[in-house]
């Protein structure tokens, strides 16, 4: 089902036979539901496989996994797309899909479908593209007592960020190259904003600890407010650089779950991930037991890989159907299980964190500000000014369309130690109202304390 950039690499992969003498498994595309048909690549050579009506795939007799990779563009395609999943499982049909976002809305009714029909679900593709962290998460991990799993993994912020970085192009113009290159859509809100992200993350969660997330459960931020200074200061002042990452981390009893852009020490693996690459960490407790070589970081699992484009993410999918095709039917890998830990609330969320501030050149403001964040109870770590050009200024007047002169333009960040994310928020809601701020202040997790 589907015949865009991923539904063409599957059909390309199998139609030119390299299959079967690595795997053993005889892959025969029985039907190919499309709307538009005429255009696509294998059309003219195999004609006859071609409907445009989902139910000549979904119910055709001859089919043993629906392989859905329509997708999504639109909010309403969701439930459709559920619905071709579903209805496929409740006709004894196995499915495969790269919907991250239909799956993450829909999964607990999805997995639910799957339990009471007997069939699998592969969904490989959803995260990460081609780099095989689901199926390690849920087989290969399967002993493992989690810790945590985190990463980068959207590949249009990832190169957004890395332009931003290495050649101090604006947020804009970094997502213009990206578009250009191909790496962002004409429409980028999805991947920009983090509900991308979001939905990747909401599926490692429930593969990882068991977690039934939602949209909107998670905290989430984009990567629209990252201006090229920040990556000065992070540089600079913070040892280190921003990644737009997806978190769940154990603590206590609960899961700290968000998406956000994080300063990231220089030392750290996914600090020098760039461009459209993925990768994921996964932090396990028991292969650490016995092991005192005071290694101290945070993980000690890495996964990385292209994490979009049609190639990777249709081994993705093939992976997911040779593993469906050799497992006894009804039990094609471990589906998704209701785990003992909670997520904590957005605003619980406790770590360090990297405000910086656009204010206008005039006295007392670091004080005030200061007594501010003092009266919510949160200390302050560490007060970072940089000595600005003029042109880093201009640049940052045009960025943000200030009318103020460069002279009168004052950038610095406040580092503050752990605090919860419900405090920094009123703490900032009365800071926002001074009338020396001139632009919303910005603020970012610094990883490592959460």
């Amino acid at each position: 089902m589907g015949s865009g950039t991923v539904g063409e690499a599957v059909q390309t992969f199998v139609f030119e036979g390299r299959l079967e003498a690595k795997t053993e498994v005889t892959v025969e595309i029985v039907k190919i539901y499309t709307r538009h048909p005429k255009g696509k690549k294998w059309f003219r050579k195999y004609p006859s496989l071609f409907t445009t009506k989902a139910n000549e795939v979904i119910d055709h007799p001859d089919v043993d996994i629906v392989v859905e990779v329509l997708g999504a563009q639109q909010e309403k395609d969701l439930s459709v797309f559920k619905g071709y999943l579903i209805r496929a499982m409740e006709g004894g049909k196995s499915v495969v899909t790269s919907d991250k976002a239909v799956l993450a809305k829909f999964s607990a009714e999805i997995w639910a479908a799957a339990r009471r029909h007997g069939q699998a679900i592969g969904f490989e593709a959803c995260v990460g593209g081609g780099i095989p962290i689901i199926r390690s998460l849920q087989q290969s991990l399967s002993a493992e007592e989690p810790q945590s799993v985190y990463g980068i993994v959207n590949g249009t912020c990832n190169y957004i960020l890395s332009a931003m970085r290495s050649s101090g192009k604006s947020y804009g113009e970094a997502l213009r190259e990206a578009q250009e290159l191909g790496y962002a859509e004409t429409n980028p809100e999805a991947d920009i904003s983090g509900k991308d992200s979001e939905a990747k993350l909401i599926l490692l969660g429930a593969v990882t600890f068991g977690l039934q997330l939602e949209s909107g459960m998670i905290l989430r931020k984009g990567i629209e407010a990252i201006h090229p200074i920040d990556f000065q200061y992070a540089q600079s002042k913070g040892s280190g650089t921003i990644k737009h990452l997806a978190v769940a981390r154990e603590n206590g009893s609960a899961v700290q779950a968000f998406v956000a852009p994080v300063l990231v020490p220089k030392n750290h693996f996914l600090a020098t991930v760039d461009g459209v690459t993925n990768a994921v960490c996964f932090n396990g407790k028991r292969s650490r037991q016995g092991m005192d070589n005071g290694d101290e970081q945070d993980w000690n699992y890495g996964f990385i890989g292209p994490g979009a484009g049609g190639g990777p993410t249709a081994i993705a999918v093939l992976g997911d159907v040779f593993s469906i095709s050799t497992t006894v039917q009804g039990t094609g890998g471990p589906l998704i299980t209701r785990g003992d830990l909670r997520v904590l609330p957005k605003d619980q969320i406790q770590g360090d964190f990297y405000v910086r501030f656009v204010v206008k050149n005039q006295s007392g403001i670091v004080g005030d500000i200061c007594r501010v964040f003092g009266e919510k109870s949160i200390h302050i770590a560490e007060i970072w000014q940089l000595n600005h050009t003029r042109e880093e200024l201009k640049s940052l007047a045009v960025g943000y369309r200030l009318r103020a002169k460069t002279g009168n333009l004052l950038p610095f960040v406040i580092t503050l130690e752990r605090t919860k994310v419900g405090q920094l928020q009123e703490a900032l809601e009365i800071i926002r109202k001074k009338d020396f701020i001139l632009v919303e202040p910005m603020w970012i997790p610094i990883w490592g304390n959460q």
